[in-house]
């Protein structure tokens, strides 16, 4: 089993970073200057506003919108009166107070960033805490006697007062040692953000995150990794450096990629980076997967299509979900999404089949670095699940809203674009003084109108005594119109 972590940063305004193992596309993360992430960084703001019907405040951190502080991410220490026994909101926390917040959701369209005072660090191995007395290890090391002996290396460290620190999954059979020299590093980067705080004023920056490059090694490359080859000469010094803080025995592994063809073009995977953005996923079976995302949740409709090897429909219906379980899980991973997911897998009449495939789901999401909790299949064959928004999904700074459709993935047909114009004129010609009036939209709507409804428009010309022009504009898109009133001076 070969393991490859591909870097395409040729391009200054783009980076890609490709997972794969065996040529097969397994993590994918992009990231554009047009939208710059900015989870993870850590600002010194000030509040602006307290809100105790939202039991939140809004924080001036630097960016043009502010960004959104619930109360229980506010940390104790920035509380006041809280000698007088003070509750509420704007007792504890007040207008123009500082405040070191770090992001933990990006701003989207309207909505401000979602901040916490709750500061972590992430390393390779662990995440430092500033502020926080919890010690212990990441859940996804499920192997007891595992966590039993980084449990005892976390009690045996010399960790300071007042400092949190939780052993990450990539901390799995890591030496005092090497959990050590993580946790010096990770304090040493606290120590210049507790420095930049007191030197600056608030709105300001402290801690940027690290480039796409550096954050996805420090938390996708494990051990297994057989090689990574990248193709900008500026990332490939940037992650030997890294590599040789975070790993420095595995440092030959990093290569500079000097192929003649493009390095993703070299491993066969623009045409799967390509399937990430398309609604349908075929399964080896002949069965597909159908990927909706809404603004409430995920929709993954499983159909059989020509799956149909099986000797009655109980045992295709199985075989086909069986099968989507992986593909399901992987298609999360690649496409980053979070939040509520429903799955509405093919109709399957046996209670162990359900229980096999709800098995085989929570199994194939281990791997997944996102927390995700799983329920049952229900009577109407839904299984709904949550996934932990670790960062934006996959279309977000490679895709824009249509501006034909508004998002919908539909626009108006002609026949109804020429209808509601021609309400709107007779709307805006309603007044005395209208003499001439020019609608202009777009040249198929045009057509429609001085050939379908060139009666409505003499019907409107004779009743207001007016003059009528209607002008067909091929830059116009769909939906749009403009009307041209005339009166006399």
């Amino acid at each position: 089993m070969e393991k490859k972590i591909l870097i395409n940063a040729l391009d200054s305004d783009e980076n890609r970073i490709a997972a794969i193992q065996d040529n097969k596309l397994e993590q994918f993360h992009i990231e554009t200057t047009a939208k710059e992430v900015t989870q993870g960084n850590i600002y010194k703001g000030i509040v602006t506003r307290v809100e105790p019907s939202l039991q939140a405040v809004f924080v001036d951190y630097g960016a043009p919108k502010n960004g959104f502080l619930q109360k229980n991410e506010i940390h104790t220490d920035y509380f006041q009166d809280v000698e007088a026994g003070a509750k509420a909101l704007f007792h504890l926390i007040k207008k123009g107070q500082e405040l070191i917040v770090q992001v933990t959701k990006d701003p989207i369209s309207q909505k401000g960033a979602m901040l916490t005072t709750f500061i972590s660090l992430p390393g390779r191995l662990s995440v430092l805490m500033p502020g926080n007395s919890t010690k212990g290890v990441s859940r996804k090391i499920s192997d007891e006697d595992e966590r039993k002996r980084l449990v005892n290396i976390i009690k045996k460290m010399d960790i300071p007062s007042g400092f949190g620190m939780i052993v990450r999954t990539a901390g799995k059979d890591s030496t005092k040692t090497l959990l050590t020299a993580d946790l010096k590093y990770l304090m040493r980067v606290w120590k210049n953000i507790d420095k930049e705080a007191i030197k600056n004023t608030a709105p300001s920056l402290l801690y940027k995150e690290q480039t796409l490059a550096v954050r996805s090694l420090r938390d996708y490359f494990t051990s297994d990794v057989n090689e990574i080859l990248i193709d900008s000469p500026e990332i490939f010094k940037e992650v030997q450096t890294f590599m040789s803080i975070i790993a420095p025995k595995q440092k030959k592994i990093v290569k500079l990629f000097k192929g003649d063809k493009p390095i993703f073009s070299k491993y066969q995977l623009e045409d799967q980076i390509a399937s990430i953005y398309k609604k349908e996923v075929p399964l080896k079976s002949g069965g597909f997967l159908v990927i909706e995302q809404t603004e409430a949740l995920v929709s993954i409709d499983v159909n059989s299509g020509k799956s149909t090897k099986k000797k009655n429909i109980e045992e295709t219906a199985f075989h086909t979900n069986f099968e989507a379980c992986e593909e399901v899980a992987r298609q999360l991973r690649l496409r980053d999404m979070g939040g509520l997911i429903v799955v509405d897998f093919i109709d399957m009449k046996d209670r162990r089949h359900k229980a096999e495939i709800t098995k085989t789901l929570k199994k194939e999401l281990k791997s997944d670095k996102a927390k995700t909790k799983i329920g049952g299949i229900t009577p109407f064959g839904l299984l709904e699940m949550s996934r932990q928004r670790i960062r934006h999904s996959i279309t977000f700074g490679s895709y824009e809203i249509c501006r034909h459709c508004k998002g919908r993935g539909q626009t108006p047909s002609v026949e109804t674009q020429g209808l509601a114009f021609l309400r709107q004129l007779n709307l805006k010609t309603i007044k005395p003084e209208v003499k001439e009036a020019t609608g202009i939209v777009p040249s198929d709507v045009a057509g429609y109108l001085l050939n379908k409804k060139r009666e409505e428009l003499s019907e409107i010309e004779s009743k207001r005594s007016i003059a009528i022009t209607i002008e067909g504009d091929p830059k116009m898109i769909s939906g749009e119109n403009k009307i041209i009133i005339i009166t006399p001076n």
